[in-house]
């Protein structure tokens, strides 16, 4: 994965319990970089063994752990440059959804040999969105839970997020859907 993940989880982790948190988790997950290359690929282990150390110090499930992790990782895109990016491919969660794709796009041309996620997003008639989430990478639907619910926040909209199929329990890969409770009254 890339730096950025990895300095996003460590960003996360500093603002919410401090530096000595975020070494002790370094040195749980056997991690001894003090500082991560953002542009650089780093080993997807680093990353996962990060993730788990993280859920271990603070005593949470590792989905918990990875679904704060993804609804941070919003806030953290959104403060980057490519924040004014997302914004300009959608003014909502509904027109934003479907630019996911293309935006993964636009970031696999900046970095190449780097293995994107692929989202489809489908409307459904009752104006929810199914959210069909396909990766090389096993395990990370709590993410990819919290960056949908990130999303949300990122518009100022109340979602509900629900994951409906699950790759871990033998789909072809996780599907979400995506409700609009305000808009339902």
């Amino acid at each position: 994965m890339l730096g950025m993940v990895n300095h996003a989880l460590q960003e996360m982790v500093v603002e919410r319990h401090g530096e000595e948190v975020w070494a002790a988790i370094c040195a749980d997950a056997g991690v001894q970089e003090p500082v991560f290359v953002i542009m650089r690929q780093y080993p997807d282990q680093v990353t996962f063994d990060l993730a788990a150390a993280v859920a271990r110090r603070l005593g949470v499930p590792l989905a918990d752990a990875l679904q704060a992790f993804g609804h941070f990782w919003m806030v953290y895109a959104e403060r980057q440059p490519w924040g004014k990016v997302m914004h300009s491919m959608g003014k909502n969660v509904r027109e934003m959804l479907p630019a996911l794709d293309a935006l993964h796009a636009r970031l696999a041309l900046a970095f190449p040999g780097v293995s994107m996620p692929q989202f489809r997003s489908e409307p459904l008639e009752s104006g929810a969105i199914r959210v069909h989430y396909y990766s090389s990478r096993s395990g990370l639907a709590p993410f990819v839970t919290g960056v949908l619910e990130g999303l949300g926040a990122m518009y100022g909209e109340t979602i509900a997020v629900t994951q409906i199929e699950d790759r871990e329990t033998g789909a072809d890969h996780d599907v979400f859907l995506i409700e609009f409770p305000e808009q339902a009254e």
